[in-house]
């Protein structure tokens, strides 16, 4: 019971959120008037001169907003490659989980899309039809809605932009005679020799704090020093180890897999 309760009240909580920074909105940035607007034409009269724009706007920003996620998407993708190419030639090479090169350009995309369109409706059509169906947009919304967007974008996205960049480094690369791994962030690459591996686990996955297992498998290696290195630290969830990578490692570090659940079954 206790747990229907906090997971209808987290589930209230967001729109609950969202209507709060409507009101927060349209207090704190409300729309500004454009007199020489108004006192020609009313709401009504925009809301029959734009029917059918709007259907136009809406598209052009579903199309944009795909090209700015798309386009974000395959730098950072490339980006992560070029980093892990920097170590050398190399025999694997794990890179981070994929699901997060779509955050920041949900976020860009989101935050983006309405002034790069309205930026593109001016380069190519009458500019003062644009501040016209702006001036309509932000009235209508109560808010300027513009300058939300902008703010959402400092406030937000560029968190997201340095948070994602850091990620960029991290790899790992399986090189003839050892393991050359960075982690996120900035700091230096951790050398695993294989000749210094003491233990090779296959593990399935992980749990959660209520002990829900999920499967992430991987290759678990422990060496001589007391550190540990793991395959399921980077890519995607997986329900099994690529056959291929427990071949490589079993025949570089020359010990039989053991197996457990997960790493903390696995004893130091």
């Amino acid at each position: 019971m206790a747990f229907s309760l906090v997971e209808f009240l987290g589930r209230a909580a967001i729109p609950a959120v969202v209507l709060s920074v409507f009101a927060l909105a349209r207090r704190y940035f409300p729309a500004k008037p454009v007199k020489e607007l108004a006192a020609t034409l009313s709401i009504k009269d925009l809301d029959a001169r734009f029917v059918l724009t709007q259907w136009g706007v809406g598209i052009a920003m579903v199309l944009i907003g795909w090209a700015i996620a798309w386009a974000t998407h395959a730098v950072l993708v490339n980006l992560s490659r070029f980093a892990a190419t920097l170590e050398g030639p190399s025999e694997f090479v794990l890179l981070p989980q994929t699901a997060i090169w779509w955050f920041l350009p949900g976020f860009a995309a989101v935050t983006l899309a309405w002034e790069i369109t309205l930026g593109v409706w001016s380069s190519v059509g009458d500019k003062k039809e644009v501040e016209l169906y702006n001036y309509w947009t932000v009235t209508k919304a109560g808010f300027d809605s513009t300058r939300i967007l902008r703010i959402m974008a400092v406030v937000i996205v560029l968190p997201i932009a340095i948070l994602t960049g850091l990620d960029i480094p991290q790899h790992a690369a399986l090189r003839s005679d050892e393991i050359r791994a960075r982690g996120y962030g900035l700091g230096g690459v951790q050398l695993y020799r294989y000749s210094d591996a003491r233990r090779m686990t296959i593990i399935r996955g992980f749990r959660d704090r209520n002990g829900k297992m999920t499967r992430r498998a991987g290759v678990v290696l422990d060496f001589s020093d007391g550190r540990r290195w793991s395959s399921a630290d980077l890519g995607d969830f997986e329900p099994i180890v690529d056959p291929k990578l427990v071949s490589f490692l079993q025949g570089k570090v020359g010990l039989q897999p053991e197996y457990a659940d997960t790493e903390s079954d696995i004893p130091r």
